[in-house]
């Protein structure tokens, strides 16, 4: 008896202590504040509170239903230690230069308890969590205590940033007293509400708040970091703007953010040994006595300026993927050769130590008898967490398939040298910016061959074909996974179970200059036998993840930014070990 009053009374103080908590950070969030980096820390503390609230749901505090797994005398004793770090104007004063003067009033005034935040982040995460505000505004109004009317000024950047950070850590540790599980789940959602928060700011304020947030900081906030940073990016080029976007103007530096010089490298490319130049779309050059790889759009002569300032962003775009996470190749600049009508994009090489060589991943399906489910797998994480990032800065690839995925080696090293090495992904369609006139240069059909139609949504094909969407992306991620868990060409799955001899029949449409339609990845699982094979040979969460990334529908007007299907299927696969 004397047990169970111990832990009753310990569960007791930690919910007093965790609404303690929630009151401390809406005063904070809520005060007049003043100083430059106010607004960051307000960010931050809208993030925290949000893993606050959450780590409470999960352990049964917002439902009177507290469990009995948690140790409740140590969850009591971090949550206190957090109240009081943020309720002591000492501490806050001289540990963290944080000046603060409150007054204490009744209580709070109806409307600031119950409205939510209306403007920054704290608009986007109320959008993205709505219980968040209501659950913080309940625990508001029951509040008996007289509340305090905070002013506070920050005189120190990187002490706010410490005092975030300390936040942080006890959130950590009452997030340790969840089962591993839990803490999986958890992080999987804060993370995908990080990148839908990112996703959905409007301005280069809002996105480099959230970068700056996580600069600096543990490596699995590495990607959100970079995926903050070049939707910045993305806005200050005015590519692929949303209607609720604001496309910022460059003059210097914008809000911190610097973007890359854009190098246009002149005549300075020679060919590579002997090697002939302008042989094909993808091969070796030498730039500065330097192995480097050249990726060659070709328009014609009549276009090429309509052309020029979108391969001008897309080179500036690809100069700034310097994270590890988009899987990109080092750019070093743009080369434009109008005599021959080429755009070139420049890529560096590994090292200059060596002479290497490329394969795509098409080729080496077609050259490699055996691969391991467990490579294939690793490859289809790779993809998707590429996406994912692509996604969450709003950038949209358009051309993805898998002769856009290439592996780099020793030139003469075997089929596994290549396929062990890292894959990056290039291909990248025009950089369309937002314009009248470059929305009308895009209307017109892509200049490839049919076979690589086989990688567009039924809807991004054709004279009729709609804007370009991430569920394109997303569609042609789809084929290259069935290519991967089939160990097979696409258009050999295709001749295999929906139209026999395809290969031939593109050929001989490509010759004549025929239009003809194309099977669509629908009317592959509308096959038994296909859709049992991948099963087979992929077992049904990777047969799911399939589905679920060539059958994501339209997003709703306002809906655009939201990422559930890309995170659902990188959550998957990440479960999906061999």
């Amino acid at each position: 008896m004397e047990i169970a009053a111990a832990a009753l009374q310990f569960t007791s103080m930690a919910v007093q202590a965790f609404r303690g908590c929630v009151i401390a950070i809406e005063l904070f969030s809520t005060a007049h504040h003043m100083g430059a980096d106010a607004d960051l820390f307000h960010t931050g503390l809208e993030f925290e509170k949000y893993r606050l609230i959450a780590w409470a749901g999960r352990v049964g505090i917002l439902g009177d239903n507290e469990k009995q797994t948690i140790n409740w005398q140590l969850a009591g004793i971090i949550l206190r230690q957090l109240e009081s770090l943020l309720t002591s104007a000492n501490v806050l004063r001289d540990r963290y230069s944080l000046n603060v003067s409150e007054e204490e009033i009744q209580a709070m005034s109806e409307s600031q308890a119950t409205d939510a935040p209306s403007s920054g982040v704290a608009k986007l995460i109320s959008r993205l969590k709505p219980t968040l505000h209501t659950t913080t505004s309940k625990i508001i109004s029951e509040n008996n205590s007289a509340a305090h009317k905070f002013r506070w000024a920050a005189r120190d950047r990187g002490k706010l940033k410490e005092l975030l950070k300390q936040i942080t850590g006890f959130i950590n540790k009452l997030e340790f007293l969840l089962d591993s599980t839990e803490r999986q789940q958890e992080k999987e959602k804060y993370d995908r509400l990080l990148r839908e928060v990112i996703s959905l700011t409007t301005t280069t304020t809002e996105a480099g708040q959230i970068k700056d947030l996580f600069e600096g900081g543990p490596s699995p906030f590495k990607a959100i970091n970079a995926a903050a940073y070049m939707k910045q990016v993305r806005l200050v080029l005015g590519v692929d703007k949303r209607e609720d976007e604001v496309t910022a103007k460059l003059i210097g530096n914008v809000i911190g953010i610097k973007l890359p010089k854009l190098s246009i490298l002149g005549r300075s490319l020679k060919p590579w040994k002997n090697a002939e130049l302008h042989a094909g779309s993808l091969e070796f050059a030498t730039y500065h006595n330097q192995q480097v790889l050249v990726q060659w759009k070709i328009v014609g002569s009549a276009q090429w300026e309509r052309y020029t300032k979108q391969m001008k962003c897309l080179a500036v775009f690809l100069i700034s993927l310097s994270d590890k996470s988009f899987r990109s190749l080092s750019c070093l600049g743009y080369y434009p050769l109008e005599t021959q009508g080429r755009h070139g994009i420049i890529y560096s090489l590994p090292d200059d130590k060596g002479d290497w060589d490329f394969k795509s991943l098409k080729s080496l399906i077609s050259t490699q008898l055996f691969v391991s489910l467990k490579r294939r797998l690793e490859l289809m994480r790779a993809i998707a967490n590429t996406v994912l990032q692509l996604h969450t800065a709003g950038w949209l690839h358009k051309s993805l398939r898998s002769e856009n995925i290439i592996f780099i080696a020793p030139r003469g090293s075997d089929g596994d040298a290549f396929l062990n090495s890292e894959p990056y992904i290039i291909g990248y369609d025009y950089a369309r910016s937002d314009t009248k006139d470059s929305a009308n240069a895009f209307t017109e059909l892509p200049d490839t061959d049919l076979e690589t139609d086989l990688y567009r949504h039924p809807q991004a094909r054709g004279l009729n074909r709609e804007t370009f969407q991430k569920r394109f992306d997303m569609y042609a991620m789809a084929c290259i996974f069935i290519e991967l868990a089939m160990w097979k060409p696409l258009v050999d799955v295709f001749s295999l179970y929906v139209t026999k001899g395809l290969e031939d029949i593109i050929s001989i449409a490509q010759a004549s200059n025929e239009i003809i339609e194309l099977p669509s990845l629908e009317e592959l699982f509308q096959n038994d036998d296909a859709a049992k094979a991948l099963a087979y040979q992929s077992g049904e969460t990777v047969f799911e993840v399939v589905r679920t990334s060539f059958s994501a529908e339209k997003a709703k007007e306002g809906d655009e930014g939201l990422l559930q299907d890309q995170t659902d299927i990188v959550n998957r696969l990440e479960w999906c070990r061999v």
